[in-house]
């Protein structure tokens, strides 16, 4: 009996970025998720999304005999190719048939392989679907996969992911009875255009942001007792489905039963480039987000082959996180938005996580996504995760990181930034009774009003500036530094101050661009939006005395706080806390 590990897979033929499916020479013309290849014509694998990694699967799982079906026709040669530490070696061959053809490749555990790959070489005409990776033995753990989405007015996403989805788990032996999709609807208004089944279920919620979905979704597995494991996604992403085939053959072969497995992101501005693949968090940081894989080019042949050593994560976002429902009973913090996945990660299951060649999402650039009330969330939920998880936290370490922010924002012009920066750091100094009783749903209607500082088309006229050339690094080091005894450009003599408009990446703070400047146009570098902010001599001031005035505060009652949070961390996770956010009623109600 045969079962399916991975599939190597076609791409569609208007796909912009082919080379992380498949590679061509001579002639070939490929279809939507087929190929035909003419005689001299070569469709190989060795792609990001093409690769057996067999160094990782040797390492992670149990996964013992290996074969390979080529789903191709015609006349020519099929090729399994080893790499190992470098160096290619064809391991197997067979001649096409008029029907597909299995390669017995051997032991994957007494190997020393890195990667595998297969590779078609047309003597005449063939026409190629796709390649399957199989074993002989089944996996020695019980999956059954539920996804649970949460969605919230997304359905020009979502609607078109679970279709694919269902379509996918219907018609592949593989995943059939072993994969169901759960969509948490925060809108109460998504219509997948078909009845709910055992494999679709919707489940309408309050809007409570992504981790109150999450919390939803998760609560209501726990009390169907189907799944055994759960996978997080977002709604916003465009999914590539063959993840699924490959997280679920992942959990059934795992030596750790509490493996978790975590989907790469990559750009959907540019298909080729991965945003993140894992994360590290350094809390004594001034960004302590830092994204493993960052900017890699995934068309590269070079990172393709390698044998890369699993990575250790802190945390893996919830764009697509797959882990054991059973690996702990606490529900994700109720944060509505940012940080409810890193928590999770660094509580639970940031330390069994992996990655895998193939498991990915597309999603869009998240510097559109953020405005100045991302940054409530963002000073509110890290300072509050940083509390409960790391016993060395103390309150200079979040007081300089806020500080250095603050510094950033006020004096690159970012005012309204600032003003939410502080407005965050005060909810945390609130304490955790104030976490527990807040009404999120009220709280984002009104922190998203914001009209400052949020990426928006650019009208004729800022479209027309041009992107300013980056100045050389030392040059930029220099105005940061001369813009603290200038104050910002305050102090320098209005003759040396220029009226001209000039442009700054819309993720960045241009401290010292704004020495010399009154406006600053912040842009993005491959889309026509962004937003223009002004020097402010009387909000400056203001905004500085409020940081100090919040940093004193801190100061004085961090101890407090961090006893107090860490105390009531188990009734803010809870289910009956949970249960009574989604009723509506106070989480704490008084008496």
């Amino acid at each position: 009996m045969e079962f399916l590990l991975q599939r190597s897979l076609l791409p569609d033929h208007d796909f912009a970025e082919p080379l992380l499916y498949v590679r061509e020479a001579g002639a070939v013309q490929r279809g939507d998720q087929s190929a035909e290849v003419g005689a001299g014509g070569v469709l190989s694998f060795d792609t990001s999304f093409g690769v057996f990694h067999a160094g990782r699967w040797r390492r992670l799982t149990t996964v013992d005999r290996l074969a390979v079906r080529v789903v191709a026709t015609g006349v020519g040669r099929a090729e399994v190719v080893a790499v190992t530490r470098g160096r290619e070696q064809v391991i197997a061959s067979a001649e096409l048939t008029d029907e597909p053809i299995d390669l017995p490749v051997g032991s994957l555990q007494a190997a020393t392989w890195g990667v595998l790959y297969v590779r078609i070489v047309a003597t005449g005409v063939c026409r190629v679907q796709h390649v399957e990776w199989h074993t002989d033995v089944a996996g020695g753990n019980d999956v059954r996969l539920s996804l649970s989405i949460t969605t919230f007015n997304r359905q020009a996403y979502v609607i078109p992911t679970v279709t694919k989805v269902l379509n996918l788990v219907r018609g592949l032996d593989a995943l059939r009875g072993r994969v169901r999709v759960l969509v948490v609807d925060n809108a109460n208004n998504v219509d997948f255009g078909q009845a709910q089944s055992d494999d679709l279920t919707v489940v309408p919620n309050r809007n409570l942001g992504g981790a109150g979905g999450f919390a939803r979704g998760l609560m209501w597995l726990r009390e169907k007792q189907w799944a055994t494991h759960v996978l997080f996604m977002d709604d916003d992403i465009n999914l590539e489905t063959e993840s699924l085939v490959r997280t679920v053959a992942l959990f059934a072969y795992a030596r750790d039963p509490q493996l978790c497995v975590h989907g790469a992101m990559i750009s959907e501005e540019r298909q080729w480039m991965q945003f993140e693949s894992g994360s590290r968090y350094l809390w004594r940081s001034l960004y302590p987000l830092r994204a493993l894989g960052q900017e890699d080019d995934l068309r590269e042949r070079s990172l393709v082959l390698r044998d890369a050593k699993e990575r250790r994560f802190a945390y893996s976002a919830w764009w697509y996180t797959a882990f054991p429902i059973n690996i702990t009973r606490d529900n994700p913090l109720p944060v509505f938005v940012r940080g409810d996945d890193v928590a999770f990660g660094l509580m639970h299951t940031g330390r069994h996580t992996v990655a895998l060649n193939g498991v990915a999402v597309w999603h869009a650039d998240f510097h559109l996504k953020n405005n100045p009330s991302s940054l409530f969330y963002e000073v509110r939920n890290f300072a509050t995760i940083d509390t409960l998880v790391f016993d060395r936290h103390r309150w200079w370490h979040l007081a300089q990181r806020f500080l250095a922010l603050s510094f950033r924002n006020l004096f690159g012009f970012r005012y309204s930034s600032a003003e939410y920066m502080i407005r965050g750091m005060r909810a945390f100094l609130a304490g955790p009774q104030a976490l527990a009783e807040v009404d999120h749903t009220a709280l984002h209607d009104e922190l998203r009003q914001v009209s400052e500082e949020k990426p928006a088309p650019l009208s004729v006229e800022h479209a027309a500036v041009p992107m300013s050339t980056p100045l050389p690094k030392p040059v930029r080091v220099i105005g940061f530094i001369l813009a603290v005894p200038f104050v910002g450009g305050f102090l320098l003599p209005a003759g040396l101050r220029s009226k001209a408009l000039r442009t700054a990446p819309i993720d960045s703070r241009a401290v010292g661009l704004a020495l010399r400047h009154d406006r600053i146009l912040y842009r993005h570098d491959r889309l026509p939006e962004g937003f223009v902010c002004t020097r402010d001599r009387a909000r400056f001031v203001a905004l500085w005395r409020d940081v100090f005035s919040v940093i004193g505060q801190l100061a004085r009652s961090y101890g407090r706080l961090k006893r107090e949070y860490r105390a009531a961390y188990p009734s803010l996770v809870s289910d009956a806390a949970w249960q009574r956010r989604f009723d509506g009623v106070s989480a704490a109600p008084k008496r």
